[in-house]
């Protein structure tokens, strides 16, 4: 987990830096073909998940679990405009439903900057909602480590709310929650984690 971490963090300053060098390496940014598929583990009996932006395996008894893969990065729309170098740029995304039970899990691809080779445009990401009984359950929410030094991070929402590092729902004693594992930089720069309950 942290090597991926690690490996996040260095392509983030690799696009800055190409950006204040006006350098391109490619015409166009894409995600690690590792890192575009997202491991997602299911019980279809209780509708309980586990996804972690890390790839982790669930806590405790992962037996309980079948693992399916999900190419989010696949979902990523470009339209006909391009930047000065020929990239297309990012128009939106295509969105895949997983059903898991009376669970459903929605996951669509993220980005920063429209432009590949803008700020922070070489960044994309997984976003996904949880849906029970017609209702949401955790509204669209960024697997990804978020930074309250940038504003581009804002405009999916808060660090605080709307990012996280890993969702899982849960079945406790008839109830049915999300529990979401959150990770972020706060504005003097300090790892921040919190675990919020969904239900």
């Amino acid at each position: 987990m942290k090597r991926l971490l690690k490996q996040r963090a260095l392509l983030r300053a690799l696009g800055s830096a190409l950006v204040l060098a006006g350098a391109v390496a490619h015409p166009c940014a894409i995600a690690d073909p590792v890192e575009a598929v997202l491991a997602t583990y299911c019980n279809a009996h209780t509708g309980e998940f586990f996804i972690s932006a890390a790839g982790d395996a669930p806590p405790g008894d992962a037996g309980r679990f079948t693992r399916q893969k999900v190419d989010w990065a696949s979902l990523l729309k470009v339209g006909p405009r391009k930047n000065q170098w020929g990239a297309p740029l990012r128009s939106g995304s295509r969105t895949k439903v997983m059903r898991c039970g009376p669970t459903s899990i929605s996951f669509s691809s993220g980005f920063l900057n429209a432009n590949p080779q803008g700020e922070l445009g070489a960044l994309d990401f997984p976003v996904i909602q949880v849906r029970r009984a017609n209702r949401t359950v955790l509204p669209p929410t960024a697997l990804e480590r978020c930074s309250t030094n940038s504003a581009r991070y804002s405009h999916l929402g808060e660090c605080q709310s709307s990012w996280a590092q890993s969702v899982e729902g849960q079945l406790l004693g008839g109830v049915y929650q999300v529990k979401v594992t959150r990770r972020y930089d706060d504005a003097q720069y300090n790892e921040v984690q919190k675990v919020d309950v969904l239900r």
